[in-house]
């Protein structure tokens, strides 16, 4: 609770914030006690009730696939997601799963043909499915060339009450295993194909997750905030926690990366971000260079909004907000809020600090 003291306050008569509505008709003083009690309070059993439900699913994986020989060998199952980065809100977040198949059911990339890798890919996605039915906890949506949407049911360790959450599941082979480095890989990434650029991302999921994971608490505090936001402002398009997580970091950064600050302004600047989202061009240098990262923007020709992945250069993360249609509606959803009692007054200082 990086920020408890500062915009817990209460001072100046301000009455206790009501869950009611949100916090927005509420007086910014109060946003930090709101968080606490509507946000913070139960996503931790939240999130420990959803580990075990997937854990269980991890593990029929497993023991299905080790007595069964006509399926495959998994060697491991990564938690992604919000998850697996340790940014869960309670009742509005999804997890994404990894299963990394081993040969000769999975070969990599480099040792197939693309359609040969879609054509393996698809025979294990079809066993999957198979056995995943038998599951009663479970129930398939879709399946894609990619992966397989499922829902499961979470029981609460609170209140007996049962959830339902959705779960991507991903199989892919060790794909980063053949390269000498992760820059050899984005390399020959930059020459395919967009299409069969998208198989690699699964093989790079430990990446991704452990750059948010490892931000800290507060920043991952205010991470939960706004995808509060997106969830009651946004339609589920444009919900996709990835992009919030890093432009929020983004921000974060901008700020001065500081330690302690008031939620209120940190939000604020967000849906500032938000607003003029023609503007935002960013990435980070934790897997690869300025330099390869200026080529792959130049080559695949993006346009702002640029926010690379930060475990592939190749991913611009805001590609949902390229359509002129889907940044007037994020634009102008966090323009009503930035006009809320909450925000209209703020005033978004350096570092965040200070009313």
């Amino acid at each position: 609770m990086g920020n408890l003291l500062w915009s817990g306050s209460t001072e100046c008569g301000v009455d206790s914030p009501s869950a009611q509505h949100g916090p927005w008709f509420l007086h910014p003083r109060q946003l930090e006690t709101w968080y606490n009690d509507n946000i913070q309070l139960g996503t931790t059993e939240f999130d420990a009730d959803c580990r075990k439900a997937v854990d269980g699913v991890v593990r029929y994986l497993h023991n299905i696939c080790s007595t069964d020989r006509s399926l495959f060998d998994v060697s491991k199952v990564i938690k992604g997601g919000s998850l697996g980065k340790g940014t869960m809100v309670k009742d509005l977040s999804d997890v994404d799963l990894v299963a990394f198949i081993n040969p000769p059911d999975m070969h990599s990339m480099g040792e197939l043909t693309p359609q040969r890798y879609r054509d393996q890919l698809r025979a294990v996605l079809e066993k999957l499915e198979g056995a995943l039915i038998l599951l009663p906890s479970v129930k398939i949506i879709r399946r894609d060339a990619y992966l397989i949407n499922f829902s499961i049911e979470v029981q609460s360790s609170v209140d007996q009450r049962r959830r339902v959450v959705d779960v991507d599941l991903l199989p892919t082979a060790h794909n980063i295993a053949e390269y000498a480095s992760l820059g050899e890989l984005f390399e020959d990434m930059l020459e395919m194909r967009g299409y069969d650029r998208g198989f690699y991302s699964a093989s790079l999921v430990e990446h991704q997750r452990d750059f948010v994971k490892n931000q800290p608490g507060y920043v991952k505090e205010l991470i939960r905030l706004v995808k509060y936001w997106a969830y009651t402002n946004l339609p589920p398009t444009l919900r996709k926690s990835y992009p919030l997580e890093l432009i929020t970091i983004h921000c974060w950064e901008e700020a001065g990366e500081p330690s302690r600050f008031y939620k209120a302004q940190g939000l604020k600047d967000v849906l500032e971000t938000l607003c003029d989202l023609s503007q935002l061009r960013t990435y980070w240098s934790s897997y690869y260079d300025e330099a390869l990262a200026e080529i792959s923007i130049q080559t695949l020709r993006f346009k702002n909004p640029i926010v690379l992945d930060p475990a592939n250069p190749t991913a611009n993360v805001c590609w949902a907000y390229q359509r002129e249609e889907n940044r007037t509606m994020i634009e102008n959803a966090a323009l009503t809020t930035l006009q809320s009692t909450l925000l209209s007054n703020v005033e978004v200082r350096p570092k965040w600090s200070g009313w």
